[in-house]
C-alpha cells in the first residue's frame, strides 16, 4: 500500500556533522534485530507503511534533541542521530525498512528497524570514530510502547488531513451539482416506489449536506490524536524518562510535524487504551456507510440507458463488457462502494485489536496501523478518483425526469389537502388502471382546469416549504 506525504513538512537545520550530500552507502543499514524480524514475520509480503517509519524517525529526532537538552546524550551523538533521521525523512533510506506490517511484539520489530538504521547511519556520519548504539543512544529514554503509538497518531493526523482535502472537494462538487440541477423536478421515491415531487438539485444538496457533516466528524475526531504518550516509556510510568525530557521532546516534535502535540494527562491510561484509533475507524465507518448510500443512489439514477431510470448520465470511462457491445458501467461509484466495504471490514479488525489489550499494554497495534492506514488511504484515493472522473461530469437527463414525472402521480399528495385523501386516492387508482397521465385524469374529473394544473405543477409549493 502506497501512502503519500509531503516530506517538505520536515525540516531540520544542518548540524556541524552535516555532509553536503547523503552518504553513499553500499550496505544494509539495519542490524540483527531487523534480520530476526524478517525471518520471524513473513506474513503479508508487504513492509510497514513507509510514512509510519518516517514518523518513527521524526520521534527519534525529537527524543535525541530532548536527551541532549537534558544533558543525557552528548551533542555530537545527538546531532548525528538527528541528521540520520533527517535523511530518513527526505527519503534516502526508503529501502531500509523491510519488516512485515503484521508482526508480534507490539511493533518492536519496526521500532528496532528504525533504531538500527539510524544508529548505523549516525555511526557512518561520525566516520565510525564513535559507535552509535540503537538502544543506548537512539532509543534512550524510550520504549516501543510510547514511540509507536506516538508515531501512529502523527501518521493518522497526516492521512486525515489529506482525506479532509479530498472530502472538501467532494462537498464543493456536490454543492455545484445541486445548483446546476435546482430546476430539474422529478419523482421522489420511498421504498423504491413513486412518492412525491422533489428536484434533482435537492437530492444532490442532501448529499452535500451529508458530506459537510462528515467533514465535521473528521475534524472532530482529530482532537484525541494530538495527545501522545511519548515519555511514558514501557507502561506509562515514565521509567528512564524525565519531565524535562518530555517537555523538550514534545517541543521539538511540534516543530518537526507542525502539529500541536501535547503530553497525555494520564500516560498509564494512554499506554493501555489506544482507543483514539478505534474512534477514527468508527468515524470512517460512518463515512463509508454514507458514501455507500450516495453511490447506490447515483448508480440507480444512472441505470439504463433504455430499461432503467436514466435520470442522470455518467461519463463513459471504459468499455463495460467483454461480451456485450456498447455496454457502459458506472465504474466510479462501483469503485467507491468497494472501497467503503473494505473500510467497514477493516473496522471490525481494528475493533477486535483494540479490545484485545491486557493489563498495561495493547500489543496489537501493528494490525491496527495496517488497517487504519489502509482505510484512510483507500477512502481518500477512491473519492479522489470519483471527484476527478465522475462527479464533475454528471449530467441531468431533463427530458427523462420530466417524462417520468408527468406520467406519474407524484403530485397527488399535494392535492390531498384540497380535495381530501379519499378522492385523491380514487384519482391515483384511475391513473394506475387506465394508464392515463395524472394531468389528464385531474382535468377530466374537473378537479382543475388545464391552466390551473400547469400552474400547480410548476409551483415551488410542490418541493419547498412555504
Amino acid at each position: 500500500m502506497k501512502l503519500s506525504h509531503n516530506n517538505s513538512a520536515y525540516t531540520l537545520p544542518k548540524t556541524e556533522t552535516s555532509s553536503k550530500e547523503p552518504l553513499d552507502y553500499k550496505t544494509i543499514l539495519y542490524q540483527k534485530e531487523t534480520a530476526k524480524a524478517l525471518e520471524n514475520f513473513q506474513v503479508t509480503g508487504q513492509p510497514c507503511a513507509l510514512q509510519l517509519m518516517k514518523n518513527v524517525a521524526a520521534v527519534k529526532i525529537a527524543t535525541a534533541y530532548g536527551n541532549e537538552q537534558t544533558d543525557r546524550l552528548p551533542s555530537y551523538i545527538s546531532h548525528a542521530i538527528q541528521e540520520a533521521g533527517q535523511y530518513i525523512l527526505e527519503g534516502h533510506c526508503d529501502d531500509q525498512f523491510p519488516t512485515d506490517q503484521i508482526q508480534g511484539g507490539a511493533g518492536t520489530s519496526m521500532h528496532m528497524n528504525v533504531n538500527e538504521v539510524m544508529a548505523t547511519y549516525a555511526t557512518l556520519l561520525l566516520e565510525q570514530k564513535t559507535t552509535v548504539h540503537p538502544i543506548d543512544h537512539v532509543n534512550m529514554g524510550q520504549s516501543t510502547n510510547d514511540v509507536i503509538p506516538t508515531a501512529m497518531k502523527i501518521t493518522v493526523l497526516q492521512l486525515l488531513d489529506t482525506l479532509i482535502a479530498t472530502y472538501t472537494t467532494l462537498h464543493t462538487g456536490l454543492e455545484q451539482k445541486a445548483k446546476e440541477f435546482a430546476d430539474v423536478i422529478k419523482v421522489g421515491r420511498t421504498h423504491l416506489q413513486d412518492a412525491v415531487p422533489i428536484t434533482l438539485g435537492q437530492e444532490f444538496n442532501a448529499h452535500a449536506t451529508m458530506a459537510q457533516r462528515d467533514l465535521e466528524r473528521i475534524q472532530s475526531v482529530k482532537r484525541h490524536l494530538y495527545s501522545v504518550n511519548i515519555g511514558g516509556t514501557a507502561v506509562g510510568t515514565g521509567l528512564t524518562a524525565s519531565r524535562a525530557y518530555i517537555q523538550e521532546t514534545l517541543q521539538k516534535l511540534r516543530q518537526i510535524t507542525g502539529y500541536q502535540l501535547v503530553s497525555a494527562s494520564d500516560l498509564v491510561d494512554a499506554t493501555q487504551y489506544p482507543d483514539a484509533f478505534l474512534e477514527v475507524s468508527a468515524i470512517l465507518t460512518v463515512l463509508a456507510a454514507n458514501q455507500i448510500k450516495m453511490m447506490n443512489d447515483i448508480r440507480l439514477m444512472a441505470s439504463g440507458p433504455r430499461a432503467g431510470l436514466g435520470e442522470i448520465t455518467l461519463e463513459a470511462r471504459q468499455k463495460g463488457s467483454s461480451i456485450m457491445p456498447g455496454k457502459i458501467n458506472p465504474v466510479m461509484p462501483e469503485l467507491v462502494n468497494q472501497v467503503c466495504f473494505q473500510v467497514v471490514g477493516n473496522h471490525q479488525t481494528i475493533l477486535m485489536a483494540i479490545q484485545a489489550g491486557q493489563f498495561e499494554l495493547n500489543v496489537m497495534l501493528p494490525v491496527v496501523a495496517k488497517n487504519l492506514f489502509e482505510s484512510i488511504t483507500v477512502l481518500n484515493n477512491g473519492l479522489h478518483q470519483f471527484n476527478t472522473y465522475c462527479l464533475h461530469s454528471i449530467k441531468a437527463n431533463r427530458a427523462v425526469c420530466k417524462q417520468a414525472f408527468d406520467t406519474s402521480y407524484a403530485a397527488a399528495t399535494a392535492l390531498s389537502p384540497n380535495i381530501g385523501y379519499d378522492k385523491t386516492t380514487k384519482l391515483v387508482e384511475r391513473v394506475v388502471t387506465s394508464g392515463d397521465t395524472f394531468e389528464h385524469v385531474v382535468v377530466e374529473e374537473n378537479v382543475m382546469t388545464q391552466q390551473e394544473y400547469s400552474a400547480f405543477i410548476t409551483s415551488k409549493k410542490l418541493t419547498e416549504i412555504r
